[in-house]
């Protein structure tokens, strides 16, 4: 036969055989794992072929031998590869290698074997002019390839510091996704749209990168709102951590935190802070935190203020206006738990005389051990709201200071054991 058409038939033979490797890559694990081997196969395979259409040469018969050779070899190099890689540490110490590292590794094993083969095949092949125009090859194609090869390197630092693995939500510049894929030259992360970003690796290797995963995939969520001045910060605290029970996402351990950071112009600043299980639940998780604190909010009738300025200009006194005459007319006041079992409850005080203590008959029923039957009662007298306890076992503190008889001002705190009622006053 002519030997363009055994040439023609050889190469048919090899595209042939490559392109039934490259199906069954995605159809069966251990093809995917040998391919290399069998491209090796193929190309022995084309030159049997060209072999029986043409009488061989010398430089064909020797060729032949040296794929047979670097095949075998190369085989039985890949099948000890896979058992280290996948079988040996993974089965049996747990520990994976990076997917990137053990191609690069295969690789540069598969060019060794193949120096070695061919050094055996031919012994009088020089492989000094060889590796010198190699040398010489591989200087040239770095300087042409320096942008993708740039990529590598980036690529296998990263496969041995492994700063973000499989599965990792990551953040790199102003873009955060899943880590779906790490190749030689990219890094692929699926975004919250569910795009495929592709990410060179040089510029990861420039970027500052954050790993939500790392050293553990819970993460803090800070949410900031604001609420009036007329609302007294332990009623917005209370509010603020009955809005987040029960959101699907939200961890009760670490628990969660209300901080007042500043005082803005037309309200005060709040942060809740949650911490959640998965990063990339956060904006609906903080959505549904966001819409639960605006019905609290309106159930405790706590308003979130429009940023607005108020001028107010104060009247101007008369010199007679020496003393601020005492009221006829009991204020209005009310009583708020904010700690102890019955924190939350709260107790208007319309003028007549409560009492507050364990006994079912006071206006106030604590189940603090603490607290007496009647503990203490609350009555209008002279103008003022006055607190007298009545002869109770454990005493009654008023802002942290025992007292048997108090009048009481704004915001003080009356403390029954570990219960603390604040007395609050709209005047």
């Amino acid at each position: 036969m002519h030997p363009t058409l055994a040439l023609l038939a050889s190469l048919g033979a090899f595209a042939l055989i490559v392109a039934l490797v490259t199906w069954l890559q995605r159809k069966s694990f251990l093809v995917r794992q040998l391919a290399f081997p069998l491209f090796l196969a193929a190309a022995a395979v084309a030159i049997e072929v060209y072999s029986l259409l043409v009488p061989p040469s010398a430089a064909v018969d020797q060729a032949r031998s040296w794929i047979l050779l670097f095949l075998g070899a190369a085989t039985v190099l890949r099948l000890l590869g896979l058992y280290f890689f996948d079988v040996h540490l993974r089965a049996r110490t747990g520990f994976q290698f990076p997917p990137l590292l053990p191609r690069v590794t295969m690789a540069v094993i598969y060019l060794i074997a193949a120096f070695v083969t061919l050094r055996i095949t031919f012994p009088k092949l020089g492989l000094g002019g060889l590796i010198a125009t190699s040398a010489v090859t591989s200087l040239v194609l770095g300087l042409a390839l320096q942008p993708i090869l740039s990529n590598f390197f980036a690529g296998l630092v990263i496969s041995v510091e492994r700063p973000f693995r499989i599965n990792d939500w990551i953040k790199v510049g102003d873009f955060e996704g899943r880590v779906v894929s790490i190749t030689w030259r990219t890094t692929h992360l699926r975004t919250r749209e569910n795009d495929n970003l592709v990410i060179p690796n040089s510029k990861l290797a420039d970027e500052r990168v954050v790993n939500y995963y790392y050293p553990h995939p819970m993460h803090l969520e800070r949410i900031k709102v604001g609420a009036s001045y007329d609302a007294p910060p332990y009623r917005v605290r209370r509010a603020l951590l009955e809005s987040i029970a029960g959101v699907p996402g939200v961890l009760d351990k670490p628990s969660p935190e209300v901080f007042l950071p500043k005082f803005e112009d037309s309200s005060i600043g709040y942060e809740l802070r949650i911490w959640l299980d998965d990063v990339a639940n956060a904006p609906r998780i903080a959505s549904e935190v966001r819409q639960r604190i605006w019905e609290v909010f309106r159930k405790e009738r706590i308003t979130m203020p429009y940023p607005i300025r108020t001028l107010e200009i104060a009247p101007r006194r008369r010199r007679a206006d020496t003393g601020e005459a005492r009221p006829d007319h009991p204020r209005p006041a009310r009583l708020f738990v904010t700690d102890g079992v019955e924190r939350g409850q709260s107790l208007d005080l319309n003028g007549e005389p409560v009492t507050v203590g364990r006994s079912r008959n006071c206006a106030l029923v604590l189940s603090e051990p603490n607290a007496s039957k009647e503990h203490l009662r609350i009555s209008w007298e002279d103008g003022a709201w006055v607190m007298t306890d009545l002869g109770s076992s454990f005493g009654t503190r008023v802002n942290g200071r025992p007292a048997t008889r108090a009048e009481l001002s704004a915001f003080d705190r009356i403390g029954i054991g570990d219960a603390v009622i604040i007395f609050e006053t709209d005047a």
